[in-house]
């Protein structure tokens, strides 16, 4: 019965669309973009009843317990995991990876950027046990890419799936899907910056891949520091970070 009445209803809607698009075509252009809304807003409300509520995704997913942490730890987790450089002021979902990473590595990639890489990797699986980062050999076993190079090298990839419009040391972009990540892709600038800086870029674009995606100043010698920065390792409260995250840690 509910398949009869939603192709009634979709039929009745197509003509009704139709009619629209062609009583649309002499309006002003204001008052096409005010019929517009209207219409998606009734068209919303009308087969809101076919929505299944079970299968809507939750937004908290992965939020974890910070009751038992101090407000410093909390804060500073809800700063770097919820905001980002694209929404600052805007609180979003805790994202995260929730089966192995398969790392690629593309690009010109210098046998000392490799070392500095693997002692990452290395470090963060101690980190988000029991999943881990592997090091893959082939593109299509991987769901997470690293380029060394330029960026016009890096937007030429065929492996890149958005490209850059401006020049930058390091940069990281993620897919996801109900806050899990599935995929990321990783650059790092090796035409552009010193061998000190790369290291600190490497270690920074992977842990930020992780679901860690905002700066701040608050730190200068974290990971996570919004200004210029070498450092090469994680301080105590970056561990924290990734294993609150990752679930590894408690208070």
């Amino acid at each position: 019965m509910k398949t009869v009445l939603l192709t009634h209803a979709v039929t009745k809607w197509s003509f009704a669309l139709v009619a629209f698009a062609v009583s649309l075509s002499g309006l002003p252009e204001s008052q096409k973009v005010s019929f517009s809304k209207s219409v998606k807003h009734i068209f919303h409300n009308y087969f809101a009843f076919y929505v299944d509520k079970d299968l809507e995704p939750n937004k908290n997913r992965f939020v974890p317990d910070l009751s038992g942490f101090d407000a410093e730890t909390a804060y500073y987790f809800n700063k770097i995991s919820r905001y980002s450089e694209k929404r600052p002021f805007e609180k979003g979902p805790v994202l995260k990876w929730n089966r192995d990473i398969k790392m690629f590595l593309h690009g010109d990639i210098s046998k000392s950027n490799k070392k500095e890489l693997v002692k990452v990797v290395i470090e963060l699986n101690r980190l988000i046990y029991p999943l881990k980062i592997q090091l893959v050999k082939h593109a299509s076993l991987a769901n997470s890419y690293v380029f060394f190079g330029s960026v016009a090298q890096y937007n030429k990839s065929p492996l890149t799936e958005s490209k850059l419009k401006h020049s930058y040391f390091g940069h990281f972009h993620i897919k996801t899907y109900q806050q899990e990540i599935q995929r990321a892709h990783i650059y790092i600038n090796t035409a552009e910056s010193s061998k000190n800086r790369q290291k600190h870029i490497i270690r920074e674009e992977i842990t930020q891949s992780l679901g860690l995606l905002n700066d701040s100043y608050d730190y200068p010698q974290s990971i996570f520091y919004q200004g210029y920065s070498e450092t090469k390792s994680f301080t105590s409260i970056d561990k924290t970070l990734v294993r609150i995250l990752y679930g590894t840690t408690s208070p």
